[in-house]
């Protein structure tokens, strides 16, 4: 993954996978803050493990928001 949108796409398809009602929470002009707590501490969890695992750099982590 290069983009924040590619990072974004994969965490929605995860979580389609993991919690299909969180899921379905999604909107296409929400911004990180209009997303319940559960959903924006899924998301931090999910670019931590990213970058622990080395597919995203500590940067893109850092700057990437839902």
């Amino acid at each position: 993954m290069k983009t924040q949108k590619e990072i974004r796409a994969n965490f929605w398809q995860m979580l389609q996978e993991t919690n299909p009602d969180l899921a379905k929470l999604k909107k296409a002009r929400k911004t990180q803050n209009d997303y319940p707590a559960d959903i924006r501490c899924a998301f931090v969890e999910y670019t931590d493990n990213l970058q622990k695992s080395g597919v995203i750099t500590q940067s893109m982590a850092d700057k990437t928001t839902l």
